[in-house]
């Protein structure tokens, strides 16, 4: 099927305002510049080349006024190493240039100007963007190397500004030149939305796909994709609209066993930060391989999920790999995953092929749906109803004692995820599993599809009684405090005669 035809009711979020990229050989403290910037912890930084990858993209607020800051790769990288992730770094870092109304050319001033960079700066020159380009010194903490300024005119981009992005020195004056020159761009009028937007981490283990997905639900090469493990180190947020609907999509680097890696690793930071990336996620999408095993690191994965409390879907990605499939084929595979994850028998599970694009828009229809799980709201009338029913089916299981345990009520407390109260006569006698049976036949009953379902037991008192009253009218809330005494007197009864004598 044609990608238009896929893909005609995304659209990726252009934004309105002005964009500045920040670009330079590796290692002069562009990923740095990037976190003083935006003021956040956002960008990996460490000594190694080639840490950062994939655009890095945030916004800034600065005087009143605001602009996208975008980090990039190391220019130069791809002539250090010729390999997959080195020619894409470099494409992802043109198209930051490409994209940018200005660009920052760091020159790590410590070194010197070396002879990579007055060859990147011959690069810009000869693209026509030399008007674009702002020359930046980093790395000028001290007189020394302020004074050092003079070198840098040999590059022919202009006036430099000395800066020092580790501890902040010059940066406010850098900021308030950037802001004095960006263009103005006219603001593109949008509906108003009140809906917050849906923020969606896709995780998994190194090299099952994420962010192949990623890119297939997008439609465009926003992040780097190859079969090498721990291609994505940092975590990418991009934003979409699908069905009037906002969705921040958050790729995530591969998680993997702590133990086969060091404590101060790239790869050790990048799994930190998936894991962070679960806890800020609305909903999760686990993404495993179709043709492979699930095993105990997956296992460990789901478990962190669902003590997070998010939603979730599970994601078989590489159905394509699946040799000889027939109609009952996923209905074999759906079987498998619950059985392997028989804790998560409430979260859905789609088949994809992310290589070939097959249902992978499918998967934003299931988020719909699930965020409109998590704020279901249940009437109190609708719950009465739902509580006699399923007594009468399945009478309240005991716990511990000999007292039968009795329940007066369900309610919702909350929303997302939908929140329980059972009031009982005394909530130790209440056997666990008969919570999950409401818990079961609540989620079957109302239709809540990928979202956890909390409820909790309480004892039932004389105020809840009185609003009881209160609510009803005296004469009707007595007659229905009588109908429970009726009740319960009826199940002593019954359970004096079938004890045996």
């Amino acid at each position: 099927m044609p990608r238009r035809l896929i893909y005609d009711t995304i659209i990726i979020m252009k934004t309105t305002l002005p964009q500045i990229a920040i670009v330079g050989r590796a290692n002069v403290g562009k990923s740095t510049l990037f976190n003083r910037l935006v003021e956040k912890n956002k960008a990996l930084v460490s000594a190694i080349s080639g840490t950062t990858r994939d655009r890095n993209i945030d916004k800034v607020s600065w005087q009143g006024k605001e602009f996208i800051v975008i980090d990039t790769g190391g220019l130069d990288i791809e002539r250090k190493q010729t390999g997959k992730i080195e020619i894409n770094i470099v494409k992802q870092a043109h198209k930051a240039i490409d994209d940018a109304d200005l660009i920052l050319f760091l020159i790590d001033i410590k070194a010197g100007v070396l002879s990579t960079d007055k060859e990147l700066a011959r690069e810009i020159i000869k693209s026509g963007k030399k008007n674009k380009t702002i020359l930046v010194g980093n790395k000028a903490d001290s007189i020394k190397y302020h004074q050092m300024a003079g070198d840098l005119y040999a590059l022919n981009l202009g006036e430099p500004h000395m800066i020092s992005a580790a501890n902040g020195s010059g940066c406010g004056d850098l900021l308030d030149m950037l802001t004095g020159i960006l263009p103005k761009r006219k603001a593109k009028i949008r509906p108003d939305r009140k809906k917050a937007e849906i923020k969606v981490a896709i995780v998994g283990k190194p090299n099952v796909g994420k962010s192949s997905i990623l890119n297939s639900i997008l439609g465009e090469e926003r992040v780097i994709v190859t079969d090498i493990a721990h291609t994505t180190r940092e975590s990418q947020d991009i934003g979409f609209s699908y069905k009037e609907n906002d969705f921040i999509l958050i790729d995530t680097a591969g998680i993997v066993r702590k133990s086969k890696i060091g404590h101060k690793t790239l790869e050790r930071k990048s799994i930190d930060k998936s894991l962070h990336t679960i806890d800020q996620a609305d909903v999760v999408v686990f993404v495993t391989e179709a043709q492979k095993k699930i095993d105990s690191l997956d296992k460990k994965v789901t478990q962190e999920i669902l003590d997070s409390g998010k939603s979730l879907i599970i994601v078989a990605n590489k159905w394509d790999l699946i040799p000889e499939k027939d109609t009952n084929t996923i209905n074999q595979y759906v079987d498998y995953y619950y059985n392997q994850f028989p804790y998560l028998w409430w979260a859905p599970i789609i088949f994809v092929s992310a290589k070939d694009e097959v249902r992978t828009r499918k998967i934003l229809d299931m988020i719909l749906d699930i965020q409109k799980s998590k704020q279901i709201q249940i009437s109190n009338s609708q719950l009465d109803k739902f509580l006699k029913y399923q007594v009468s089916r399945h009478r309240p299981s005991r716990g511990r004692g000999l007292k039968n345990p009795y329940i007066y009520k369900i309610e919702q407390v909350s929303t997302n995820p939908p929140r329980f109260m059972v009031y009982v006569n005394d909530p130790k006698i209440l056997h666990f599993s008969y919570l999950r049976f409401l818990q079961n036949n609540i989620r079957q009953k109302f239709n809540i599809l990928g979202t956890p379902i909390q409820i909790e037991t309480k004892k039932w008192n004389v105020l809840i009684e009185a609003k009881e009253n209160k609510k009803y009218g005296n004469e009707e809330g007595i007659a229905k405090q009588r109908s429970r005494e009726l009740a319960q007197r009826k199940n002593k009864k019954h359970e004096s005669h079938s004890r045996p004598r």
